[in-house]
């Protein structure tokens, strides 16, 4: 039996608390009960992943730096997010960036030769390549696979090359042919040099031949054409024809000459590329179909006496997407001319100086990225480069429709609504030199944010005032030459909340047919808000709940803002138990920018409807099932002599639980104060039929409590029962045979035979053991009585030889491997119990791993659980369960040999032991605590008092010599100090005289036992009164102990404290192998009246029982200091409470310990004699009878 008397004791325990701490939180399922699950938090939030803009937002807050969100980035679209969480737009009208690769690069048209001949732009948005002179085709662009390319009319030469232009010169007289590169096509330029060249026949119409690949034409009423994928999109638009003069600003009629300088005129006469302000322009004719683009060119023009030379004929090939320009012109058959993406120059106004005209501008952008966002600002920039003198003059900037190839002045967009103007004079002189003008555009972009619309069409006027007035014309860069921008700062509109719930109780949502429900009147409700971009938002969110009938009874949010994804939670009053209500609830989001805040909200989210019932259900009532209730009930108050034990631990029984309520959803139950159960179920539940398994002998104890489905819970339930022992083990091999190949199951019959070297050894937990080599030896038996399929134990005692390699104790075989294994393992340096999954080559080990340090050389004891109820595995080592259960779910029966000292895998044998082996011991059933405590001291079978094993013996009679001899036989031989001397005693015989000083001891190498577990030690000892004589100082006598490196684990020693002449014996621990360790000592105490005096022979014994960590001191064979103590008796109550025992692996020292500071020290002035040590606790019966009969002393005053 154990160490520790006095049966389990079943006080009503107060456990509502333990329940809240340990069992999950309840909440509704289907509408009656809670949904398992937790409000995000903070942490729970950034441990997701985070969307693109989420991220970006995420890393500008903590660098202080913009970040780009690179998902959304186009050829003419960028957004960044700003460190103070805005996001910002930067978007043009033509393309910046071109993708090479996985980069984005800046767009850079200068060309290059290439190795085929050709010539190609850096970086562009589509794929070009022009002709490097000869037949091959002047142009050919490539998007999505699909190709355009134009041939010229002529061979050509080989071309010059500057920037974007190559010039083929000279196809014809004085007329050469310039490509330019674009950011995503390209225009080809005939450039007619005299009024000769242009009477050239060859000049009355151009035909360059085409050729497609996945494309086809279609012909625009506009001018120009569509080149259009099999879908129906329009990847490349050839705009409309231009023919344009080199006239210079000053010969435009009508044009005021007043200080025009110089560098003005030679800054706008360049027209060979594109028209400068003064240029004459027309349309020419143009058509193109599969096979060939012809051009005519206006003959009129050409012969036009003010037609000033060179003239440029420009047909222009583009790639087409959402953002672009185009410009409005009034005069004659502009008027249904598209200028879309046109190279010339825009303007507003009226142009009285060149071919009075009236002209608008207009300007899309793709926002698709701020579609349905909150604009706080939008600028819109163009670069003015020309206006008609230095006098301000008004533009208006309005929102239109969406533009496109058929837009022209006659069929216009709609003008919406004007949203700036600004006025202006730039580009006429170095007074008013041409620059940026700025616009803001907050009114157009936000109503296409609110519309979700994924464009943005500007237009450029003059007022209907200032219409007809020439001064207020201006020209506008084409934005093939100076970029338009338009820069957007904005945030999101939060999204709807997500985790409605009550949150305290923590309950779902409901619906209307099927409310959630809760316990209180006064409930916390609980929403998370959302930014919709994942922005380093502030946020909360706002409740409203209404009645049954829609009226709002209470609104409200929270005071304190969160972040995205984090609940916040407000807390409503005066709702009514019994009543149904729901709410709902919207996000907030709070933005602070440029000194301006604001707040935006989602939709409101759906309604979450919820019950009231704060009526707790009553204690329920257990009963013995119908069927398998094997366990009937004590009387209360509780007798337990008077209670009938049945059934047996380990042995499952049924009961029933009657809850008296009908809208019961969840059991919460427990045996013994164990594990805690809980079983919720999706409807009401008015009775449980549960299966117990008891592992206590004697009475057990159920409790159970209940929760309604609003999170009522009932009192506790219990029921006390009383359980007979469990039914012994199936198997036991004790291993004393000592000779032959034959080891005896003295309980199944199922013998062992030893087998490759194994032997017997006198060193046994009892009698003698099995000791394996490691490599070849074994005990096998070819079938147990064990089912490894149910629960079941597995036990025995290992005193390993080495520690270098696996060393399996104990395991039972299938086909290929072992159902489980009982061992040692050199890769975790700590004994494990493991189940293997199934009977394969290859199944996966659940492992129950020791947190105790194993120990060669001592004797330790080892138990493996399979728990089939709670489909566990637990290892225990000296009695004490190893770390938490492991869960086990695909138990298997072994059908196959016993194997001691080594295991199966894969079909063959390995992991053979170096060890000692013994006691070997399988259950059908799991063991009680007592059980387990029982085998530590070997309290099992008819012999029901603890057998401890000796272990070390030193009689230290000797009466020379420097070694103190071991009577055992693990001959632990001490070394002699040189200041110790053997003399002999008038009582005891020959003894060990010590003198005091730390050379005078006897030291044993190496631990005696497993420290961790369960351990006695006694020592005879007469101190020498004279080194105690000086009481103005403590005094402390080391009489034996187990060092480690720096301190003992466990000692006996005398202490006597200052100013005392009389002092205590001690059995004591440290709590670690350090310095700063803290001692656990078990004093004694004042025995029958009278003090034990020091210097009389003295029998001091300290037990260490591990398995309850129990610390006791016997002094002259009488226990010290224990509650409870009925005196020498098996049962001797509470001792000193240890419970972090460690393992000392340095010497056993008899006269001297290890001292705080990690020195020998407190060394023994007397006599010493007959120190043992034995694994495991000796009972206090057996202690007293060791002082009063073993030594047969005779005192010299009998």
């Amino acid at each position: 039996m154990g160490f520790v008397g006095g049966r389990r004791q079943h006080a009503r325990k107060a456990w509502l608390a333990v329940v809240a701490l340990c069992v999950q939180p309840l909440v509704a399922v289907a509408g009656h009960v809670a949904v398992a699950g937790s409000m995000p938090t903070a942490a729970d939030v950034s441990a997701r992943d985070l969307s693109p803009e989420a991220a970006a937002s995420k890393q500008a807050a903590e660098s202080g730096d913009p970040v780009e969100v690179a998902s959304e980035t186009t050829p003419t679209e960028r957004i960044t997010a700003q460190p103070d969480g805005t996001f910002k737009l930067d978007a043009s009208t033509t393309p910046v960036r071109a993708r090479q690769g996985n980069a984005w690069v800046p767009i850079d048209t200068t060309l290059q030769s290439q190795p085929d001949h050709t010539i190609r732009p850096r970086a562009a948005a589509v794929d070009m390549t022009f002709s490097g002179g000869g037949s091959d085709p002047l142009a050919t662009v490539t998007s999505d696979g699909k190709t355009y390319s134009i041939t010229a009319p002529w061979t050509l030469p080989a071309p010059t090359v500057s920037g974007a232009t190559a010039t083929y010169p000279s196809v014809l007289p004085d007329v050469d042919l310039v490509v330019s590169a674009g950011a995503d096509g390209f225009a080809e330029n005939v450039v007619v040099k005299t009024r000769e060249a242009a009477q050239n026949p060859q000049l009355a119409a151009l035909r360059f031949p085409v050729a497609l690949s996945g494309l086809t034409v279609k012909q625009l009423s506009s001018g120009g054409a569509a080149l259009m994928d099999s879908t129906g999109r329009s990847l490349f638009t050839t705009g409309t024809a231009l023919q344009w003069d080199s006239a210079p600003a000053e010969q435009a009629s009508g044009l005021q000459k007043t200080n025009r300088d110089a560098a003005s005129v030679a800054t706008d006469d360049d027209a060979t590329n594109d028209p400068t302000p003064g240029s004459r322009t027309t349309a020419m004719g143009v058509s193109i179909d599969n096979t060939a683009m012809t051009v005519t060119p206006d003959q009129a023009f050409l012969a036009d006496a003010d037609t000033v030379y060179p003239v440029v004929l420009d047909p222009q090939t583009t790639g087409n997407h959402l953002a672009g320009w185009t410009a409005l012109w009034s005069n004659g058959t502009m008027a249904s001319t598209s200028f879309w993406d046109t190279k010339h120059s825009l303007g507003v106004g009226y142009d009285a100086y060149v071919d009075n005209k009236k002209v608008r501008s207009l300007y899309q952008f793709d926002t698709h990225g701020v579609s349905g966002k909150q604009v706080l600002e939008a600028t819109f920039t163009a670069e003015e480069v020309w206006s008609a003198n230095c006098t301000p003059k008004n533009v208006d900037l309005w929102r239109t429709s969406s533009i496109s190839q058929s837009t022209t002045w006659n069929k216009p967009p709609k003008w919406y609504t004007k949203v700036d103007n600004q006025s202006a004079a730039k580009g006429y002189s170095s007074a008013c030199p041409g620059g940026n003008l700025s616009f803001n555009a907050k009114g157009a972009v936000a109503a296409s944010a609110g519309q979700s619309s994924g464009t943005t069409t500007l237009g450029l006027r003059v007022s209907d005032a200032d219409d007809d007035d020439p001064i207020a014309w201006k020209q506008f860069a084409s934005p093939n030459d100076a970029i338009p921008t338009l820069s957007v700062t904005f945030v999101s509109a939060p999204e709807e909340p997500t985790n409605l719930r009550m949150s305290d109780p923590n309950v779902g949502c409901g619906t209307e047919s099927h409310p959630s429900v809760i316990h209180d009147v006064t409930p916390t409700l609980a929403a998370a808000p959302k930014s919709s971009d994942g922005s380093q938002a502030t946020l909360r969110p706002n409740f409203r709940v209404r009645t049954p009938g829609g009226v709002e009874i209470a609104n409200g949010h929270p005071s304190a803002w969160t972040a995205s994804g984090t609940s916040g939670t407000w807390t409503v009053s005066g709702l009514t138990d019994g009543a149904t209500y729901h709410f709902q609830a919207r996000s907030e989001y709070q933005y602070n920018w440029s000194g301006h805040s604001g707040s935006m909200y989602s939709e409101w989210s759906k309604y979450c409807y919820f019950t009231i019932d704060t009526t707790a259900p009553p204690k329920p009532v257990i009963s013995p099932a119908a069927v398998k209730g094997i366990y009937l009930g004590c009387a209360t108050p509780l007798d337990e002599d008077d209670c009938t034990a049945y059934g047996g631990v380990g042995v499952a029984g049924d009961f029933l639980i009657s809850a008296g309520a009908s809208d019961v959803l969840t059991y919460i139950y427990q045996l013994n104060g164990g594990r805690l159960v809980q079983k919720t179920f999706k409807s009401p539940t008015p009775s449980l039929t549960i299966e117990m398994t008891p592992d206590v002998r004697g009475v057990n104890e159920l409790q159970v409590e209940t929760l309604d489905a609003a999170g009522n819970r009932s009192s506790s339930g219990f029921f006390d029962f009383k359980v007979a022992a469990g039914a012994p083990a199936v198997d036991t091999w004790s291993f004393d045979e000592g000779t032959g190949t034959s080891a005896a199951d003295s309980v199944g019959g199922h013998t062992a035979t030893l087998g490759g070297g194994a032997t017997w050894s006198s060193r046994a937990r009892l009698g003698k053991s099995l000791i394996t080599n490691g490599s070849t030896a074994y005990a096998t038996a070819p079938a147990t009585g064990l089912d490894s399929s149910h629960s079941f134990t597995v036990g025995g005692w290992a005193d390993l030889v080495g520690s270098t390699q696996n060393s399996v104790i104990v395991s039972q075989t299938g086909t290929n491997g072992t159902s489980f294994a009982l061992y040692y393992s050199a890769s975790y340096k700590a004994w494990v119990f493991n189940r293997y999954t199934s009977d394969s080559a290859t199944p996966t080990i659940v492992r129950s791993v020791s947190t105790a340090t194993p120990v060669p050389g001592v004797w330790t004891h080892l138990l493996g659980v399979y728990d089939e109820q709670a489909q566990t595995i637990q290892l225990y080592v000296n009695g004490v369960p190893q770390g938490d259960p492991v869960s086990f779910t695909t138990p298997w029966k072994a059908s196959g040999s016993l194997q001691i000292g080594r295991s199966k895998i894969g079909g063959e044998y390995s992991d053979y032991a170096n060890s000692r082996i013994d006691e070997v011991n399988f259950w059908n059933r799991i063991l009680a605590d007592d059980e387990v405590a029982d085998l530590q001291s070997m309290a099992v079978g008819p012999n029901t008092q603890a057998r401890p094993a000796l272990v070390a013996d030193w009689e230290l009679n000797e009466t020379s010599g420097s070694t103190a001899a071991d009577g055992t036989p693990y001959a632990n031989t001490g070394t002699v100090g040189a200041d110790a001397t053997w003399v002999n005693d008038d009582t005891m015989g020959n003894v060990l005289q010590l003198g005091g000083s730390v050379n005078s001891y006897v030291n044993s190498p190496g631990a005696t036992v497993d420290s961790q577990g369960d351990f006695t030690v006694s020592a005879w000892v007469r101190l020498n009164p004279d080194s105690l004589a000086d009481t103005s100082t403590s005094h402390t006598v080391r009489v034996t102990g187990q060092s480690g490196s720096v301190r003992d684990s466990w000692g006996l020693w005398y202490s006597q404290a200052a100013g005392q002449s009389q002092g205590v014996w001690v059995f004591g621990r440290t709590s670690a192998d350090t310095t700063t360790a803290t001692t656990t000592t078990a004093p004694d105490d004042v025995v029958a009246g009278k003090l034990v005096d020091p210097g009389e022979w003295t029998m001091v014994t300290g037990v260490y029982d591990g398995a309850h960590a129990q610390m006791y001191l016997f002094v002259n064979g009488v226990p010290q200091n224990v509650s409870g103590s009925d005196g020498n008796t098996e049962s001797i109550g509470k001792g000193t409470t240890f419970a972090n025992p460690w393992q000392a692996k340095g010497d056993l020292s008899i006269g001297r310990g290890r001292t705080s500071n990690g020195s020998y020290g407190d060394a023994t002035t007397g006599l010493v004699s007959k120190v043992k040590v034995w694994t495991g606790v000796m009972s206090p019966a057996a202690i007293n009878q060791m002082y009063t009969d073993d030594y047969h002393i005779t005192w010299p005053d009998e």
